[in-house]
């Protein structure tokens, strides 16, 4: 059951994690609109350039530039940003904050951060919003169906490993079976959802097996695959 909730939770701390980057990205935009509310236009130069490597051995880089404002000079500025385009020297367009001097950020990279992390936070909220919210539709449909369902007595054909997913070193098994439909006149094959134990202490090939259908449509069913219809009592009394 643990291994079960597993996954849902992936989903759910990606979504969370999609929420959090796209409040900052509203934070952000919010924050930098009102500095250019009152922010003045000034020209300033690099002064230096600064590489240090983090633990991964990747360059990170630190802009530190000069500038004047109202008659005073600002010497190594450190700035937020950095692109390719900078070099020791290179004239730039700033915003200065009026009421605090010290404050410059520069012009063109205000829109880049804020679309960066919009688009970050939309998509880490949809990679794991999606699958949560079919894994919970799939469980209040299994839960109706197991409620009022109609029940089908199918045959298992195979029991199966799902490589395409592992948890904790462990893939899940799939149960395949198969039901013949007296109306058509043609066999129907069900497949179970993900099964975190095995359940070849129940089933085996030729075991029969309990699948819950709509009243409607077969495509919306459910295998039951915690019990098998030979240890079932039904009571009647």
């Amino acid at each position: 059951m643990r291994k079960k909730r597993i996954p849902v939770i992936c989903y759910s701390i990606f979504a969370v994690i999609g929420l959090a980057v796209i409040g900052l990205a509203v934070w952000v935009l919010v924050s930098g609109i009102r500095f250019r509310q009152t922010a003045v236009s000034i020209t300033g130069k690099i002064e230096d350039i600064t590489t240090y490597y983090d633990n991964d051995d990747e360059a990170h880089y630190e802009v530190f530039v000069t500038y004047t404002f109202e008659g005073q000079t600002y010497e190594r500025v450190r700035l937020n940003e950095h692109d390719g385009n900078m070099y020791v020297g290179k004239s730039i367009e700033l915003l200065c904050d009026p009421q605090n001097p010290g404050r410059v950020e520069m012009k063109s990279t205000f829109w880049i951060s804020v679309i960066t992390l919009g688009i970050m936070g939309i998509v880490c909220f949809f990679i794991g919003a999606i699958p949560l919210y079919f894994s919970i539709k799939k469980s209040l449909q299994n839960k109706r169906l197991r409620a009022k369902g109609r029940v089908l007595c199918a045959t298992v054909e195979k029991i199966t490993l799902d490589t395409s997913m592992t948890v904790e070193g462990q893939h899940p098994y799939l149960i395949y079976c198969t039901w013949w439909n007296e109306h058509t006149g043609r066999q129907v094959q069900f497949k179970s959802e993900r099964l975190w134990k095995d359940p070849g202490d129940l089933f085996h090939r030729g075991s029969e097996i309990n699948v819950y259908v709509d009243e409607n449509t077969l495509s919306k069913y459910y295998v039951d695959a915690d019990h098998s219809p030979s240890q079932q009592v039904y009571d009647f009394t």
